[in-house]
């Protein structure tokens, strides 16, 4: 009987199966809705994995599952962790699914364990959110951000789309510099004029993800020599700057030649973010090195399965 891996990636807005063998072969890939249970609720979170599981059930029912590494937002604190450890046993025993090992954790963290291979690094990610995490080879891992975009979240898509909106306000009451953020942001909402957008803010069409999708107009704008669309830019790189820092310090890396890896569509879809977050690291960081990865994250939660089978 073939022994595989699966392998979930559940973020606020998507969550991404996959089943693999030992030597790649991809023999099932998925997508549903966002499981991050904190966002989304217990019951919702339930319904995705069971519908994803569900979908393989022909790949998974004639298989040894060596490994499942459920790597979920949300998971934050060892209660968040109970949870949805409860959570995923109860679908797994619905779906009379069984695996050797199964690891339940945080989505970054699976995802940074993946990317360094066990070794002494980090992991910055900047999508809708924000998040560190570094590991110091020996078993510790620590953590700074990701405290969610109702406090936090500094240098995410979100943070980003939030300044892009408040400089638009700005703009219109004569508060800030005339700034092109708002014709391309109207665009990207497929908005007509800024009280639209304000009562787009407080109406049913709202979403996190539709606010931080607007740090994408950013790009457009810092093209057309915008400044307070460069100003956007330059804090939030120092915002992800402070992020690796005290992820490094904390961890005992500031001297180290470690390989701190940069993910997230916010971050690697962003030329002049990565260019500035590079020039604050090295200055403080001389021997790190930062390596932009465009892999999904899913393909390092896979490599963490597999490291944690093989040791």
């Amino acid at each position: 009987m073939d022994k595989v891996i699966l392998a979930v990636d559940g973020g606020a807005t998507k969550t991404a199966v996959t089943v693999r063998k030992h030597d790649g072969t991809i023999l099932f890939e998925g997508e549903g809705e966002g499981s991050n249970y904190q966002t989304v609720g217990e019951g919702k979170v339930r319904e995705v994995l069971t519908g994803l599981l569900s979908d393989a059930q022909d790949i998974l029912s004639d298989r040894q599952v060596a490994i499942g590494v459920f790597a979920l937002a949300g998971i934050d604190s060892k209660h968040d962790e109970l949870v949805v450890r409860n959570l995923v046993e109860e679908v797994c025993r619905l779906r009379r699914l069984q695996i050797g090992k199964l690891i339940i954790e945080n989505d970054a963290e699976a995802t940074m364990l993946g990317a360094t291979g066990g070794k002494p690094g980090a992991l910055l990610i900047s999508g809708t959110g924000s998040i560190a995490y570094a590991h110091d080879g020996k078993g510790d891992i620590f953590r700074s951000g990701g405290w969610g975009h109702r406090a936090g979240d500094e240098g995410s898509g979100y943070w980003m789309g939030l300044e892009v909106v408040r400089a638009i306000f700005k703009m219109e009451d004569g508060r800030g510099s005339v700034t092109s953020l708002k014709e391309e942001a109207l665009r990207e909402l497929e908005l007509d004029s800024v009280q639209d957008l304000a009562g787009w803010l407080f109406g049913p069409d709202y979403a996190v993800d539709s606010i931080a999708k607007l740090a994408s107009v950013l790009n457009v704008c810092v093209k057309k020599g915008d400044g307070i669309a460069t100003n956007i830019i330059e804090e939030a790189a120092d915002e992800l700057a402070l992020l690796v820092s005290s992820v490094l310090r904390k961890c005992g890396l500031q001297n180290s030649d470690c390989d701190v890896y940069l993910n997230g569509g916010a971050l690697i879809h962003s030329e002049m973010l990565i260019t500035e977050l590079e020039e604050r690291v090295k200055a403080e960081f001389p021997l790190c090195k930062l390596i932009t990865s465009t892999k999904a994250p899913i393909e390092f939660i896979v490599e963490r399965g597999w490291l944690e089978l093989t040791g």
